[in-house]
């Protein structure tokens, strides 16, 4: 998979960083003068701006080979968006792009930490460990966060999954955002997240949010589409490259992915 590279601190930008999402809109006009007009949900764009500032020479290396890789702007590659939750449906756990195990129970419409009512209701009625996950296409190899917020009546415990890793965390009774982030020893081109509850569990959830990155930032929901791009690709063909001294270098770059192509 060639996919954008990660900084040594484990993030994929450096702030600022500007996204816009660009649409278009068909418009056909009749002999009596009359305009109908509807938006065309096959044309999105998205386009980041992206600055990087006091990159090593290691960092710059990365990024110059992907570049040239890809031919600059001729081939797609895999962009995980640094500002975006890269999970899909992050308040409706009974879509089909969750994977729950088999007699896993899914409540919805329970009380959330935000003041609403789309937190889950997740129970394990079996004498085995469930899970529910949500696959993405993206490199294995990269540091992640998962995070989420849980509660229990039951004085229990959860497992955050985030790949081939399982981290046990304990739930109280009051709402708790639950953290699990690092790197996997893993060259596989998806990985997997979500929890697994012990047999028994019963757990509220709520928010749960996949970032490429070594910590948790402000939680994001999605609807039908994550922060996960595999049609990216470098806006131009020149990369301007600054350096002010030994492993002190300085780039800007645009990032397009065009959906219908």
């Amino acid at each position: 998979m060639i996919y954008f590279p990660q900084l040594s601190s484990g993030a994929t930008g450096q702030f600022p960083i500007t996204r816009q999402r660009l649409a278009r809109t068909v418009v056909n006009q009749s002999c009596q003068d009359y305009q109908i007009k509807l938006a065309d949900p096959g044309a999105p764009i998205t386009h980041w701006h992206m600055s990087f500032e006091e990159m090593s020479d290691q960092e710059l290396a990365a990024l110059e080979a992907l570049f040239q890789a890809v031919e600059g702007s001729l081939t797609p590659f895999t962009f995980l968006d640094p500002v975006d939750n890269l999970l899909a449906w992050s308040e409706q756990q009974n879509q089909p792009v969750w994977q729950a195990s088999p007699l896993l129970t899914l409540t919805g419409g329970v009380a959330d930490p935000m003041g609403g009512m789309a937190a889950y209701q997740v129970s394990n009625p079996t004498a085995a460990t469930l899970t529910l996950q949500q696959s993405i296409n993206g490199p294995a190899s990269l540091d992640y966060c998962l995070s989420l917020y849980a509660r229990s009546d039951q004085s229990t415990r959860m497992w955050l999954v985030r790949g081939s890793e399982t981290d046990a965390r304990a739930i109280s009774s009051q709402w708790t955002r639950l953290i699990s982030a690092g790197q996997l020893q893993d060259t596989a081109d998806s990985i997997s997240f979500g929890i697994a509850l012990d047999p028994g569990a019963t757990v509220d959830v709520f928010g749960i949010q996949a970032e490429a990155q070594t910590t948790a930032s402000l939680y994001k929901q999605t609807t039908e589409t994550g922060g996960v791009y595999p049609n990216a690709r470098f806006q131009t063909d020149t990369l301007t490259i600054t350096t002010v001294g030994p492993g002190r270098n300085a780039c800007e770059l645009d990032i397009v992915n065009v959906e219908y192509l």
